[in-house]
Protein backbone atom coordinates (compact mmCIF):
# COMPACT_ATOMS: atom_id res chain seq x y z
CA UNK A 1 0.00 0.00 0.00
CA UNK A 2 1.57 3.46 -1.27
CA UNK A 3 1.31 6.48 1.27
CA UNK A 4 -0.43 9.01 -0.77
CA UNK A 5 -2.46 9.28 -3.73
CA UNK A 6 -4.07 11.95 -6.10
CA UNK A 7 -7.55 11.86 -7.08
CA UNK A 8 -8.50 14.75 -10.29
CA UNK A 9 -12.00 15.89 -10.03
CA UNK A 10 -14.72 17.72 -8.67
CA UNK A 11 -14.68 18.60 -4.85
CA UNK A 12 -18.83 17.26 -5.04
CA UNK A 13 -17.04 13.89 -4.74
CA UNK A 14 -15.09 14.35 -1.51
CA UNK A 15 -17.97 12.92 0.39
CA UNK A 16 -18.24 9.80 -2.29
CA UNK A 17 -14.29 9.82 -2.47
CA UNK A 18 -14.26 9.15 1.19
CA UNK A 19 -16.48 6.68 1.37
CA UNK A 20 -14.76 4.40 -0.55
CA UNK A 21 -10.86 5.49 0.91
CA UNK A 22 -12.23 4.45 4.50
CA UNK A 23 -13.53 1.01 3.20
CA UNK A 24 -10.38 0.64 0.60
CA UNK A 25 -7.64 0.91 3.11
CA UNK A 26 -9.51 -0.33 6.56
CA UNK A 27 -11.45 2.21 8.00
CA UNK A 28 -14.30 0.96 8.36
CA UNK A 29 -15.89 2.21 11.23
CA UNK A 30 -18.22 4.90 10.59
CA UNK A 31 -17.11 7.72 13.20
CA UNK A 32 -13.51 6.09 13.32
CA UNK A 33 -10.87 8.86 15.45
CA UNK A 34 -8.42 7.94 12.57
CA UNK A 35 -9.88 8.82 9.15
CA UNK A 36 -9.78 12.60 9.04
CA UNK A 37 -11.77 14.03 6.02
CA UNK A 38 -11.46 17.89 5.09
CA UNK A 39 -12.25 20.13 2.06
CA UNK A 40 -10.77 23.23 1.09
CA UNK A 41 -11.65 26.31 -0.71
CA UNK A 42 -7.92 27.52 -0.94
CA UNK A 43 -5.21 25.57 0.11
CA UNK A 44 -2.02 27.74 1.54
CA UNK A 45 0.51 27.27 3.74
CA UNK A 46 -1.19 27.62 6.88
CA UNK A 47 -2.91 24.35 5.57
CA UNK A 48 -0.30 22.42 4.43
CA UNK A 49 1.21 22.98 8.11
CA UNK A 50 -1.98 21.79 9.43
CA UNK A 51 -1.47 18.40 7.15
CA UNK A 52 1.64 18.04 8.33
CA UNK A 53 1.00 18.10 12.00
CA UNK A 54 -1.84 16.54 12.12
CA UNK A 55 0.23 13.68 10.02
CA UNK A 56 2.63 13.65 12.92
CA UNK A 57 0.97 12.98 15.83
CA UNK A 58 1.17 9.13 16.26
CA UNK A 59 -2.45 7.92 16.86
CA UNK A 60 -3.31 4.94 19.32
CA UNK A 61 -3.87 2.58 16.41
CA UNK A 62 -0.72 3.36 14.64
CA UNK A 63 -2.42 4.02 11.00
CA UNK A 64 -3.78 7.07 9.96
CA UNK A 65 -6.19 8.21 6.83
CA UNK A 66 -6.13 11.70 5.52
CA UNK A 67 -8.70 12.92 2.53
CA UNK A 68 -8.31 15.93 1.31
CA UNK A 69 -10.44 18.00 -0.81
CA UNK A 70 -8.63 21.31 -2.33
CA UNK A 71 -10.60 23.75 -4.79
CA UNK A 72 -7.12 25.32 -5.43
CA UNK A 73 -3.64 25.24 -4.14
CA UNK A 74 -0.45 27.72 -3.71
CA UNK A 75 2.78 26.49 -4.80
CA UNK A 76 4.32 27.46 -1.56
CA UNK A 77 1.87 24.72 -0.03
CA UNK A 78 2.71 22.42 -2.44
CA UNK A 79 6.44 22.65 -1.45
CA UNK A 80 5.89 22.36 1.54
CA UNK A 81 4.12 19.00 1.49
CA UNK A 82 6.90 17.73 -0.46
CA UNK A 83 9.25 16.47 2.54
CA UNK A 84 5.28 15.07 4.11
CA UNK A 85 5.04 12.85 1.18
CA UNK A 86 8.54 12.22 1.02
CA UNK A 87 9.00 10.97 4.58
CA UNK A 88 5.34 9.94 5.42
CA UNK A 89 4.93 8.54 9.03
CA UNK A 90 4.31 4.75 9.25
CA UNK A 91 0.68 4.02 9.16
CA UNK A 92 -0.60 7.32 7.53
CA UNK A 93 -2.39 7.15 4.11
CA UNK A 94 -2.99 10.68 1.88
CA UNK A 95 -5.50 10.69 -0.46
CA UNK A 96 -5.89 14.45 -2.20
CA UNK A 97 -8.43 15.23 -4.13
CA UNK A 98 -7.81 18.44 -6.72
CA UNK A 99 -8.91 20.01 -9.98
CA UNK A 100 -7.30 18.37 -13.50
CA UNK A 101 -3.74 19.58 -13.36
CA UNK A 102 -3.32 21.35 -10.13
CA UNK A 103 -0.43 19.91 -8.56
CA UNK A 104 3.37 20.67 -9.64
CA UNK A 105 5.22 17.68 -11.19
CA UNK A 106 7.76 17.50 -8.02
CA UNK A 107 4.90 16.87 -5.70
CA UNK A 108 2.74 14.64 -8.41
CA UNK A 109 5.66 12.53 -8.16
CA UNK A 110 5.55 11.35 -4.64
CA UNK A 111 1.74 10.31 -5.17
CA UNK A 112 0.31 7.14 -7.27
CA UNK A 113 -3.29 7.78 -8.89
CA UNK A 114 -6.12 6.82 -6.78
CA UNK A 115 -6.60 2.83 -7.78
CA UNK A 116 -10.01 3.02 -9.40
CA UNK A 117 -12.09 5.69 -10.90
CA UNK A 118 -15.19 6.41 -8.79
CA UNK A 119 -18.40 6.36 -10.80
CA UNK A 120 -20.50 9.01 -9.03
CA UNK A 121 -24.33 8.87 -9.22
CA UNK A 122 -26.46 11.90 -9.50
CA UNK A 123 -26.86 12.52 -5.56
CA UNK A 124 -23.10 13.23 -5.58
CA UNK A 125 -23.11 15.25 -8.09
CA UNK A 126 -23.03 19.22 -7.43
CA UNK A 127 -26.03 19.89 -9.79
CA UNK A 128 -27.78 18.09 -7.63
CA UNK A 129 -27.13 19.50 -4.55
CA UNK A 130 -30.20 21.85 -2.98
CA UNK A 131 -28.34 25.10 -3.54
CA UNK A 132 -28.36 24.60 -7.57
CA UNK A 133 -31.40 22.33 -8.30
CA UNK A 134 -33.67 24.02 -10.74
CA UNK A 135 -31.27 26.78 -11.46
CA UNK A 136 -28.03 25.17 -12.76
CA UNK A 137 -29.36 21.09 -13.37
CA UNK A 138 -30.47 21.55 -16.76
CA UNK A 139 -28.55 24.66 -17.69
CA UNK A 140 -25.04 23.87 -17.54
CA UNK A 141 -24.81 21.62 -20.61
CA UNK A 142 -26.89 24.58 -22.57
CA UNK A 143 -24.19 27.07 -21.91
CA UNK A 144 -21.64 24.75 -22.49
CA UNK A 145 -23.41 23.61 -26.38
CA UNK A 146 -24.47 27.64 -26.54
CA UNK A 147 -23.28 30.38 -28.99
CA UNK A 148 -21.39 33.31 -27.22
CA UNK A 149 -24.87 35.67 -27.17
CA UNK A 150 -26.76 32.91 -25.66
CA UNK A 151 -23.78 32.59 -22.95
CA UNK A 152 -23.33 36.00 -22.48
CA UNK A 153 -27.21 36.43 -21.59
CA UNK A 154 -27.14 33.70 -19.44
CA UNK A 155 -24.22 35.31 -17.06
CA UNK A 156 -26.23 38.85 -17.52
CA UNK A 157 -29.13 36.38 -15.98
CA UNK A 158 -26.83 35.05 -13.14
CA UNK A 159 -25.53 38.30 -12.00
CA UNK A 160 -28.68 40.52 -12.06
CA UNK A 161 -29.59 40.45 -8.55
CA UNK A 162 -26.91 41.47 -6.13
CA UNK A 163 -27.76 39.84 -3.18
CA UNK A 164 -25.63 36.03 -2.65
CA UNK A 165 -24.26 36.80 -6.03
CA UNK A 166 -20.83 35.70 -5.40
CA UNK A 167 -22.04 32.62 -3.87
CA UNK A 168 -24.47 31.76 -6.91
CA UNK A 169 -21.22 32.25 -9.34
CA UNK A 170 -19.01 29.81 -7.19
CA UNK A 171 -21.66 27.33 -7.29
CA UNK A 172 -21.91 28.00 -11.18
CA UNK A 173 -18.73 27.67 -11.50
CA UNK A 174 -18.46 24.64 -9.77
CA UNK A 175 -21.69 22.87 -11.36
CA UNK A 176 -19.36 23.57 -14.92
CA UNK A 177 -16.48 21.62 -13.46
CA UNK A 178 -18.72 18.84 -12.40
CA UNK A 179 -20.26 18.57 -16.14
CA UNK A 180 -16.65 18.93 -17.88
CA UNK A 181 -15.12 16.05 -15.59
CA UNK A 182 -17.82 13.58 -17.37
CA UNK A 183 -15.33 14.73 -20.80
CA UNK A 184 -12.11 14.26 -18.94
CA UNK A 185 -10.86 12.05 -21.90
CA UNK A 186 -11.51 14.73 -24.42
CA UNK A 187 -8.13 17.46 -24.63
CA UNK A 188 -10.93 20.46 -24.71
CA UNK A 189 -12.44 18.94 -21.56
CA UNK A 190 -9.15 19.16 -19.95
CA UNK A 191 -7.76 22.50 -21.04
CA UNK A 192 -11.42 24.14 -20.39
CA UNK A 193 -10.93 22.69 -16.51
CA UNK A 194 -7.30 24.49 -16.51
CA UNK A 195 -9.31 27.66 -17.39
CA UNK A 196 -11.57 26.83 -14.68
CA UNK A 197 -9.28 26.72 -12.18
CA UNK A 198 -7.60 29.74 -13.05
CA UNK A 199 -11.02 31.67 -12.94
CA UNK A 200 -11.64 30.22 -9.32
CA UNK A 201 -7.84 31.08 -8.24
CA UNK A 202 -9.45 34.89 -8.81
CA UNK A 203 -12.50 35.01 -7.64
CA UNK A 204 -11.10 34.38 -4.50
CA UNK A 205 -9.82 38.02 -4.75
CA UNK A 206 -11.31 40.96 -2.39
CA UNK A 207 -12.90 42.47 -5.04
CA UNK A 208 -13.27 40.24 -8.21
CA UNK A 209 -14.71 41.34 -11.55
CA UNK A 210 -17.23 38.53 -11.35
CA UNK A 211 -18.39 39.65 -15.62
CA UNK A 212 -14.73 40.31 -16.60
CA UNK A 213 -14.19 35.99 -15.14
CA UNK A 214 -17.77 34.80 -16.24
CA UNK A 215 -17.30 36.33 -19.57
CA UNK A 216 -13.88 35.19 -20.35
CA UNK A 217 -15.25 31.45 -19.62
CA UNK A 218 -17.72 32.07 -22.05
CA UNK A 219 -15.24 32.83 -24.51
CA UNK A 220 -12.67 30.17 -24.23
CA UNK A 221 -14.49 27.15 -23.34
CA UNK A 222 -15.29 25.16 -26.22
CA UNK A 223 -18.58 24.34 -27.14
CA UNK A 224 -18.65 20.57 -25.85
Amino acid sequence: MHHAYIYEGSQTQLGALAADAKARFGFAEEHSPDAHVRGFEKFGIDESRWLADAGSFKSASGRALFVVGIASMTSEAQQALLKLFEEPQAGSVYVVLVPHGTLLPTLRSRMLPYPEKLQFDGQNSLASRAGLRGLFEQQIATFLKGSQKERSDFITKLLKDDEGTKERVRDFINALEAELYKKIKDAKARQALADIAKVRDYLRDRSPSLKMLLEHLALSLPPL
